[in-house]
């Protein structure tokens, strides 16, 4: 097998530790890896390209913990509480502190709407692209390997 490598730049753009706006672009159901029932927010950063992801895990054995990153969420984005129709959530824009950890930047907490006042209006990134949620593609079972 011949394969033409060339190296790709990075359009990775690191979002800084700090107070930002965000817009939710997806809001979507999911299991978590113990089997508990999630949200997967996809966010939108003002003014960059990359994206935030934030899990939100139904914790039963929890529930107060669960029903503060909810109230954070309904507050900081003014969704209606208790509103778990994920449609009327996307376009939403609230704020953020970010955090680093070993694995980039991650949303600390959700900012409420008193908090977001000092900040920056919304601004669009300069382009699309960035972080992205990887992307897996199917393949046939037919027990050829797609390379």
């Amino acid at each position: 097998m011949e394969w033409n490598y060339q190296r790709e730049e990075s359009t990775f753009e690191e979002i800084p530790v700090g107070e930002h706006r965000v817009r939710i672009a997806d809001a979507e159901k999911a299991i978590s890896k113990n089997g508990n029932d999630m949200l997967v927010l996809t966010l939108d950063v003002s003014g960059y390209k990359s994206r935030l992801w934030h899990y939100v895990v139904f914790m039963p054995d929890h529930p107060e913990i669960t029903n503060r990153n909810l109230t954070s969420i309904f507050d900081s984005f003014g969704i209606p509480e208790g509103d778990f129709n994920l449609a009327n959530w996307k376009g939403k824009v609230g704020a953020c502190m970010t955090k680093q950890d070993d694995f980039g930047t991650k949303v600390r907490y959700f900012l409420n709407k008193k908090k977001q006042e000092g900040l920056p209006p919304w601004k669009e990134p300069s382009e699309s692209g960035g972080k992205k949620k990887p992307v897996l593609q199917e393949f046939d079972d037919d027990g050829d390997i797609p390379f």
